[in-house]
């Protein structure tokens, strides 16, 4: 794993991007992001071969890491090179601003915050991609299941108590299915935009309802299999 730089100032959050051919997308979610001696951003490229971490290069507060391809292990690697309190896992299709990071300092402030994510809105504003992130929302009410493209939030700590990410897919709904049972999981505001590409490349109702059936089979294995066990893979990558 590679590293090409530290910052000297212990910081209170860290940001993990895990990418994998996103220079498309990158560049404008590196330039919104928040500045501030109490954030350090963590760009865990996954071999891209399109220049993403040329792109991340540009950035000089920007730590670049290279690790095996694959979100779960990438988000991994990042975590265990974080020195932050807080781990912020982002998507690189989604724009995290200065008003979330606002946001999240609030919310870290209380003693007993120990996980959360923000409100989803798909961009650009169409009213299928605004029907969908309404319908994303209500899962998050109903069964407090946010998705990865929701910046996941996770005191460090508690990261490493559940033994980080599997690095099988879906590793973000594995993650807060385990996370419940030991932290209430906090939903921010405001949502943060998350790129709604999927659905306008592949299609509303195929993407829908493939996210859907992909759920309903990962809920499925867990009752009715031994494939994902009580703790992710960041111990045995380690």
């Amino acid at each position: 794993m590679r590293d090409t730089g530290l910052r000297s100032a212990p910081p209170f959050f860290s940001i993990i991007l895990p990418v994998y051919n996103e220079a498309g997308v990158l560049g404008k979610t590196l330039s919104g992001l928040p500045q501030g001696e109490d954030l350090e951003i963590i760009v865990v490229d996954g071999g891209s071969t399109d220049g993403s971490g040329t792109v991340a290069g540009k950035f000089p507060g920007v730590r670049l890491l290279q690790a095996p391809r694959g979100r779960g292990s990438q988000m991994n690697a990042g975590a265990q090179a974080a020195r932050g309190r807080f781990l912020i896992f982002l998507h690189a299709d989604t724009v995290l601003g200065p008003e979330h990071l606002a946001a999240l300092r609030r919310a870290a402030s209380a003693p007993k915050f120990a996980a959360g994510a923000f409100k989803l809105r798909l961009v650009p504003s169409l009213p299928a991609l605004r029907l969908i992130s309404w319908g994303a929302n209500l899962r998050v009410r109903l069964f407090g299941l946010p998705y990865g493209d929701q910046a996941l939030i996770l005191r460090r700590d508690l990261f490493q108590t559940l033994g980080g990410f599997s690095r099988c897919r879906p590793e973000d709904l594995d993650l807060v299915i385990r996370l419940r049972r030991h932290a209430r999981i906090h939903i921010l505001t405001p949502p943060v935009a998350s790129s709604g590409r999927k659905w306008l490349q592949q299609g509303y109702f195929y993407t829908t309802l493939r996210n859907w059936l992909f759920g309903a089979y990962h809920l499925a294995e867990r009752v009715f299999t031994r494939r994902w066990p009580g703790k992710g893979d960041l111990k045995s990558e380690q």
